[in-house]
């Protein structure tokens, strides 16, 4: 009987392993990517805001499940070998970056 109580304190006690936006998107995955976009485009306040804003537009326009198997796929395809080329060829996995990248110039449009 003491199980099913130290099962649930410990679950009541650890952390939400990936806080939320109120987008869908983890914190950190939104954090990383402004992270990513200023270093690419200036370390500048203006700049901040732009890439906060293609974050928020990208995940306006794909659900966070779908940014994330897209940017898996996109790893993936730098790989070399036989099977990175099955990330490369795979029209159902086209299918997903293609659908990130109609959302990225979509963020360029409205926010850069």
């Amino acid at each position: 009987m003491i199980w099913p109580l130290m099962i649930a304190a410990i679950a009541v006690a650890a952390p939400v392993a990936k806080p939320l936006q109120g987008n869908g998107y983890p914190t950190e995955v939104s954090a990383d990517y402004v992270l990513g976009c200023m270093a690419a485009n200036g370390q500048t306040q203006d700049m901040l805001r732009r890439c906060a804003c293609s974050i928020d537009t990208i995940a306006a326009v794909v659900p966070f499940e779908t940014y994330e198997q897209a940017e898996t796929i996109l790893r993936m395809r730098q790989a070399t070998g036989q099977a990175a080329s099955l990330f490369r060829e795979t029209p159902a996995l086209k299918d997903v970056v293609d659908r990130l990248r109609a959302a990225q110039v979509e963020a360029d449009f409205r926010c850069f």
